[in-house]
């Protein structure tokens, strides 16, 4: 009875645990649904600030002063929180060998930055990661101002990949990596309405909100989507350990009526033998 009492009460455990789980796997779906969607207008912004900032670096022959500072920095989106898988790992693992000297190591994420610090990676500045959509704008001008005074920057990032899986990716932010202009065709000056400095600042600023944007929704889809497979693997092995506790829950019940039924029978036995 005591070892029947003792499964009962890891069976209830065990269900409180996955109703966790799966609570939490929810969340990531829809989360990964939010950035999805939101990604489409990302990228598709960015990719227009892009083209209006390498038009506009056509006015350049103007004698333009564009003060970008000195400093070099590196960016690694992790996340927030864990429950993640090897998410964190897989990009700090892909940050360690671009980083170097004296580059500033920026990680976005406090579990991000626990990783580093135990992987030895020494992060100079560890930033909150967005934990919803709507964060992501937020924590893109924290980084942005994080960034100032630096002349180089590259962000390593999970790419998201359809399926439901990432691959880290780099991509240099300062200084800006421009498309180049199609093949035979040389850009014009485009027709500007402001001093050509202010435009370009103003795209700068833009182009850097822009490009960091995609790149942290990007890894927060990713990061969600490595939750939701963490999760589904911790349901299924819940799943198969609460059948196989009441697989034992009823052989214990089983072997306890038959040893009720015995002792009936014994009874009974003992009975009509001292009646004759």
């Amino acid at each position: 009875m005591e070892q029947e009492q003792v499964l009962k009460a890891r069976i209830s455990s065990l269900t409180e645990l996955r109703g966790l789980f799966q609570a939490l796997r929810a969340l990531a779906a829809n989360r990964l649904q939010e950035a999805q969607g939101a990604l489409t207008g990302i990228r598709a912004y960015a990719d227009i600030i892009a083209e209006a900032l390498a038009d506009a670096l056509a006015l350049d022959g103007e004698g333009l002063d564009r003060d970008v500072g000195k400093g070099a920095a590196l960016i690694v989106v992790c996340s927030e929180h864990g429950f993640a898988g090897g998410f964190n790992t897989r990009l700090l693992e892909a940050a360690a060998p671009r980083r170097v000297p004296g580059e500033m190591l920026v990680v976005l994420g406090k579990r991000g930055g626990v990783t580093a610090a135990e992987r030895g990676m020494a992060p100079d500045v560890v930033l909150p990661m967005a934990t919803h959509v709507a964060g992501v704008a937020a924590a893109v001008h924290d980084l942005a101002q994080a960034l100032a005074g630096h002349a180089t920057a590259g962000v390593v990032y999970g790419a998201y990949q359809r399926g439901g899986g990432f691959a880290p990716a780099y991509r240099r932010i300062l200084p800006p990596d421009l498309p180049p202009p199609p093949k035979g065709i040389r850009r014009a000056p485009p027709l500007a309405q402001l001093p050509p400095a202010d435009l370009l600042r103003a795209l700068d600023r833009e182009y850097l909100f822009a490009a960091l944007s995609q790149a942290m929704m990007d890894s927060f889809a990713s990061e969600n989507a490595a939750r939701l497979r963490v999760m589904e693997a911790a349901d299924h092995a819940i799943a198969d350990k609460l059948e196989g506790l009441r697989r034992d829950e009823n052989d214990l019940r089983q072997e306890a009526i038959t040893s009720e039924l015995l002792d009936v029978v014994t009874g009974s036995e003992a009975i009509m033998a001292a009646g004759r």
